[in-house]
């Protein structure tokens, strides 16, 4: 789902185009997620990748998490900006790699 040049999350660092990485969970990073609307999460080389989007919802913004796995796509509630931390975005990652286990695509 993730266009070219869309920042990247990897090994606890957020990597953006012609800009120094910003550790995940830093005062650097919140900044940027307040102004953000998309990022991609690689998890371990070779393992999952999510596309994370920000949505409007209830007049407030809040953070969603997609996977798209073998030609579905799954999604879950990531939370507002200020909740997502590193552990937060593995944790999303399983969660998700477990709806897709169990075959719990989400219909659109």
């Amino acid at each position: 789902m993730a266009q070219a040049g869309t920042p990247v999350v990897r090994d606890g660092m957020l990597y953006l185009p012609a800009s120094q990485p910003v550790p995940v969970g830093s005062a650097a990073w919140f900044g940027w997620l307040a102004q953000a609307a998309l990022f991609s999460y690689h998890a371990q080389p070779g393992s999952y990748r999510l596309t994370l989007r920000k949505e409007r919802r209830r007049n407030t913004h809040y953070w969603y998490a997609y996977l798209k796995h073998d030609g579905k796509l799954y999604n879950a509630y990531a939370g507002q900006s200020t909740t997502l931390t590193g552990d937060r975005l593995q944790q999303l990652g399983w969660q998700l790699l477990e709806k897709a286990k169990n075959g719990r695509a989400d219909r659109g």
